[in-house]
């Protein structure tokens, strides 16, 4: 469903939350529908291009699908670290117009295991999803499951965000927190990026351990992955095969997604200031605020726009970007 948001009334969450201490309830943001499927939002900067609210349940990742016009929405569904199997995949059309009548991934399905859907990447055929701490695959035409590769026995906690390299290695951040029963969030494991090759896994780099890492995407003009943490103000660098991930800059904290327009700069999302900032020439600058726990982002290169879910309102907003 789309929607004015002119029309919304402030909203309430008593939703589970990551790090819910860093962002509170703010107001939402005056906006309208989206426009026909396929053409540029011509739209006052200041206002959302459209608003997707209906069937989202603690949406955490969007990611867009070029070759097939789609966005896919992730949906934790309750907790993020609990194993209920109740997690979805929702899939939305260009301008957020809804698709399927049921989830596209439901792990309500009797053949379908989906605990608290995060990250997405796609290679092929394949969208791969991050699950508490298996990485799943699934076909991206049906929908059925056709991989499960387990990070348990590797000591992955908190499976967060995937990329997928240009030779198909998949990249994991593992933010390594854990939650106690009165919801308390500890920090337990590493903070870590793993990759998958041939379905095997393994540890690829390591970041201090109090930076919860979080967001990770390509990097062209480093020619290395750029990394967000959750629990630190700092972005990192870390070129494949590197022993250690180098910090090149510093934001708000509380970073979630990530990713790179196509002028180069990083756009991420900040629960911190409920925020989107940009990062470039070495530096972070705030772009939007008023955005309630905004999780991880999807960017559609072509039309500039980026989609961000709002984890405890329980919708995702489009907005355009202004290049530079």
């Amino acid at each position: 469903m789309i929607i004015d948001i002119r029309s919304l009334t402030r909203r309430a969450s008593a939703l589970f939350m990551l790090g819910a201490a860093a962002c509170g309830a703010k107001e939402d943001v005056p906006g309208t529908a989206g426009t026909t499927a396929g053409t540029s939002p011509a739209r006052d900067p200041n206002l959302p291009f459209a608003v997707v609210d209906a069937g989202l349940s603690t949406p955490e990742s969007v990611l867009w699908d070029a070759t097939r016009q789609v966005w896919y929405v992730s949906n934790i569904n309750g907790n993020p670290p609990q194993k209920d199997d109740n997690g979805y995949i929702l899939r939305l059309g260009p301008d957020g117009q809804k698709i399927d009548s049921l989830p596209f991934i439901n792990g309500a399905d009797a053949d379908v295991t989906l605990h608290a859907p995060k990250g997405m990447a796609l290679t092929g055929d394949t969208l791969w999803v991050a699950d508490i701490d298996v990485l799943r695959g699934f076909n991206v035409t049906s929908g059925t499951e056709v991989a499960t590769i387990d990070l348990a026995p590797m000591q992955a906690l908190f499976l967060n965000d995937v990329a997928a390299g240009s030779d198909g290695t998949i990249y994991i951040t593992d933010t390594g927190i854990a939650f106690g029963a009165d919801g308390s969030v500890s920090h337990p494991g590493k903070s870590r990026v793993f990759a998958v090759r041939g379905g095997k896994a393994s540890e690829a780099v390591v970041l201090p351990k109090e930076s919860a890492v979080n967001g990770i995407t390509w990097d062209a003009a480093r020619n290395a992955w750029l990394l967000v943490g959750y629990n630190s103000p700092n972005l990192w660098s870390w070129a494949v095969g590197a022993k250690e991930a180098t910090v090149i800059g510093t934001g708000p904290g509380g970073a979630d997604g990530v990713v790179v327009l196509t002028d180069g700069r990083a756009l991420y999302t900040s629960w911190a200031d409920s925020s989107l900032t940009v990062f470039a020439n070495d530096s972070s600058r705030t772009l939007r605020k008023g955005l309630p726990a905004p999780a991880d982002l999807g960017y559609d290169a072509a039309r500039n726009l980026v989609a961000v879910p709002l984890f405890t309102a329980n919708r995702v907003e489009l907005w355009s970007v202004e290049m530079k």
